[in-house]
């Protein structure tokens, strides 16, 4: 793919003979026309094409949550927050059969005592023991707390659904407590409750984030999962 740098007719879009044309953040890029490939995948290459597909359902999810958006740095260049959750992502992740780990925020968070992260009937449920107060928390900032994170989805009970999907979740707020155990829900209700309900195997990555009087993201915990 080619930048066009000399832009005298502005921003050019779309298809010109056999080249395409984007804007991306303001800039053109130029690629040529995909053509139609004749011969079938071979085994590897339909691994690659799923592990992405996963990675950008996965990716999708976590940056719909803005809370765990927050958490993630920005972007020196011209990637998108969510196009860096996706490569984290892609490098944990291993395959629909053996799913690896998800990323939900970077690493280096505060640490949790006895998570035990649960997919219930209908929803999510987190617990763990007292956060403590040496955990680096500043509680004249951090006032209240969440859970956040995506569920993904396997094995459905429908034949004309997808193999995989992932739904992101988060927790109503609670007020911040450091002394007592932590345990929060998430209930899924509508479209969401029944695309969770279609499918039997569900694997859950979450993590807690501390959120100032704004609901503004503070500080985040280690990622746990079911």
């Amino acid at each position: 793919m080619a930048q066009l740098l000399d832009q005298v007719l502005g921003n050019a879009s779309g298809l010109i003979g056999t080249l395409v044309f984007k804007v991306r953040k303001g800039a053109n890029f130029i690629s040529r026309q995909p053509s139609h490939r004749s011969s079938p995948l071979d085994p590897n290459e339909v691994a690659i094409r799923s592990k992405f597909g996963l990675a950008g359902k996965v990716a999708s999810g976590i940056n719909s949550i803005k809370e765990l958006k927050d958490c993630w740095p920005k972007s020196t260049g011209r990637a998108s927050k969510c196009n860096l959750i996706f490569k984290a992502n892609y490098k944990t992740i291993n395959s629909a059969a053996n799913l690896g780990s998800v990323a939900v925020v970077p690493t280096f968070g505060f640490n949790t005592v006895n998570a035990v992260l649960t997919a219930g009937v209908s929803g999510i449920h987190l617990v763990t023991d007292a956060l403590g107060v040496n955990v680096g928390i500043d509680t004249s900032i951090e006032k209240n707390i969440v859970a956040a994170g995506v569920v993904v989805l396997q094995t459905p009970t429908l034949e004309d659904i997808d193999a995989i999907q992932v739904i992101a979740f988060k927790t109503p707020q609670h007020s911040l407590d450091l002394i007592n155990p932590v345990d929060l829900s998430a209930a899924f209700t509508g479209g969401e409750l029944t695309m969770y309900e279609s499918y039997t195997d569900r694997k859950v990555y979450a993590c807690l984030v501390t959120l100032d009087d704004a609901g503004k993201a503070v500080r985040y915990s280690c990622a746990v999962h079911s």
